[in-house]
């Protein structure tokens, strides 16, 4: 009898505080397209490789985020003339931006080196219109002698990336 009590109130306890977290019932808050401002930017790598943190961190960074259904799309350069399979996607679901699709896509430096680039985006909607978001990106050597010469600060690379991004 006291066993049943006793799980009882602990399961009461679990759903309130799962509860009072957002992350059962709560709130469901809703994202729409449109430019978002970048702040907070941090690590969430152990290291920087590919050197793109000071973008994250300027204050004028903009995001681009279309929003159709339930998939999100990043336009991370914020760059109306973006390539789609330069865009990273992902499926909303309540407060959630999950299951990512990476974009998968090479870029030529000059004429001696192509890089294979892999960009993934998640996180969380934190607020109408407001996420918290980690972006997971990587470059590798598809062809050629890439050791210099390229916008990143080494390749191969991978880094991940913490950020809020709220609409303006």
């Amino acid at each position: 009898m006291n066993l049943r009590i006793v799980l009882a109130a602990a399961s009461l306890a679990a759903v309130a505080i799962l509860t009072s977290c957002g992350l059962f019932g709560g709130d469901t808050y809703t994202l729409s397209s449109g430019t978002y401002k970048v702040s907070s930017a941090t690590l969430a790598s152990a290291n920087d490789q590919c050197g793109l943190l000071g973008a994250y961190t300027d204050p004028a960074k903009v995001i681009g985020i279309t929003v159709s259904g339930t998939t999100v799309t990043f336009n991370l350069s914020n760059d109306s003339a973006a390539a789609a399979n330069t865009l990273p996607t992902a499926t909303i679901n309540a407060n959630s931006i999950e299951t990512p699709v990476e974009a998968n896509y090479t870029v030529a430096f000059g004429s001696t080196c192509v890089t294979r680039i892999h960009r993934d985006v998640s996180g969380d909607i934190t607020a109408n219109d407001a996420t918290a978001l980690t972006l997971n990106f990587s470059v590798a050597t598809e062809s050629g002698n890439c050791s210099s010469g390229t916008s990143f600060a080494a390749v191969p690379c991978t880094s991940s990336y913490h950020f809020l991004a709220t609409k303006q």
